[in-house]
């Protein structure tokens, strides 16, 4: 009897050992559709670890924060391209017009990837049709600036994602703050991103992959406006389908004219840390601004983007 108490007692330490093994290598995944959404567009923000809720003061706001777009004087543009893993791409665009208080914007993201031949149990070596994926995301912005210290925002998108013979539509919407908290010129920011009904993907149920994140940003020298600055922020993001994760990021502005910008991303697989530049011009209350962001892949070709903003 002594020896059989012992054998379960042993059991069972085994299999909780075995469970917290579990849980530190699964991380608490799960399953979710429309992936394409999680990754960040625009060089600036993905060049600052994306750490940029917070910081969202321009039209790459409408990717991240929608809030931020009261930052828009009177109507600004983004185009940008992405060279993501395994020789898939994406491109994104944006654009944004202030009406008084408020500011409306239109975005699109296409994701494509490489076409590839499908091969089969029976046909390992290919059968000649060739299999793709093309996902795209149409969304409509709007934002509004209560005081000189509160803003709102709030996006929806029509969602595709294709592979091949099967293709999957939904809708999805992302609200954000953003808030000047009179200390220097510290800011707090929290968005609720990517929030839809469960979708079915392949005859398999998965969950939108909806983004919480809070944000805090703050010039450590200078302020904005000023031809040298340096921005810090950060951020705490708990997805629904991983465990809480961490954004650092730093942006540096010289002359007001070039940025050069730096981060790091906690408790990611494919990705850590990232740096980038920019520079930027005015021509009377015009700008044009062109960023580059380079992101650091522990598993694949790293990401490179490329960004056109400007303002008019």
């Amino acid at each position: 009897m002594r020896r059989i108490l012992w054998i379960a007692t042993l059991a069972a330490l085994m299999g909780s050992l075995l469970a917290v093994d579990a849980e530190a290598i699964f991380k608490k995944l799960g399953t979710t559709g429309f992936n394409f959404v999680k990754i960040g567009q625009s060089a600036r923000p993905v060049a600052m670890g994306s750490a940029y809720m917070a910081i969202s003061n321009d039209i790459n706001s409408i990717f991240w924060n929608p809030a931020g777009l009261t930052h828009i004087e009177r109507a600004a543009y983004t185009f940008s391209y992405n060279r993501w893993f395994a020789d898939s791409k994406l491109y994104s665009g944006a654009l944004a017009y202030r009406f008084g208080a408020s500011v409306f914007g239109v975005s699109m993201v296409s994701f494509q990837t490489k076409p590839f031949e499908e091969t089969t149990i029976f046909e390992p070596k290919g059968t000649g049709k060739m299999v793709e994926g093309n996902d795209f995301a149409i969304g409509v912005a709007y934002a509004y600036q209560f005081t000189d210290r509160l803003s709102f925002g709030a996006k929806f998108r029509y969602l595709q994602e294709s592979l091949f013979e099967d293709s999957n539509t939904a809708f999805d919407a992302s609200v954000g703050t953003l808030f000047y908290t009179g200390f220097r010129n510290s800011r707090l920011a929290m968005t609720l991103k990517n929030f839809g009904q469960d979708n079915t993907v392949i005859a398999e149920s998965a969950f939108m992959p909806v983004v919480y994140t809070i944000a805090g940003a703050m010039e450590v020298v200078g302020k904005v406006g000023d031809p040298t600055y340096l921005t810090l922020s950060v951020e705490n993001v708990f997805a629904i389908d991983y465990e809480g994760r961490v954004h650092l990021g730093a942006e540096l502005w010289l002359a007001n004219t070039l940025a050069l910008r730096g981060g790091y991303k906690w408790n990611y697989d494919a990705e850590d840390f990232s740096v980038g530049a920019g520079l930027k011009r005015t021509f009377g209350a015009a700008s044009l601004s062109v960023d580059i962001a380079y992101t650091h892949s522990n598993f694949f070709n790293a990401p490179l983007r490329f960004t056109v903003n400007g303002t008019f």
